[in-house]
């Protein structure tokens, strides 16, 4: 059954490229979002600025961390998506 095994090694070849690519994505996003807290957070810091403005950067700059925790989340259901091979159901297709 040689046949079989490269089919299960190409699987999961696959699957560990798919995972590769979600988890390099996911990571970049988080990457990109807590640059522009950081940015958002040093804006905060610049001298006689008004207190409104404070507020303003202090709120983006949290603003920037909430869509991490969906992503999250997201990632996790990928993960059960290519592990239960869904999107390989959906080539065939």
């Amino acid at each position: 059954m040689k046949g079989g095994t490269a089919v299960t090694v190409s699987m999961n070849f696959q699957k560990r490229r798919l995972r590769r690519q979600a988890l390099l994505s996911v990571t970049l996003f988080v990457l990109f979002q807590t640059a522009c807290a950081a940015v958002f957070g040093a804006l905060c810091f610049i001298p006689n600025l008004p207190r409104w403005a404070i507020w303003l950067f202090a709120a983006l700059a949290g603003g920037c961390g909430l869509p991490v925790i969906p992503a999250l989340v997201v990632l996790k259901e990928r993960f059960q998506e290519i592990e239960g091979g869904e999107s390989d159901a959906a080539a065939e297709y």
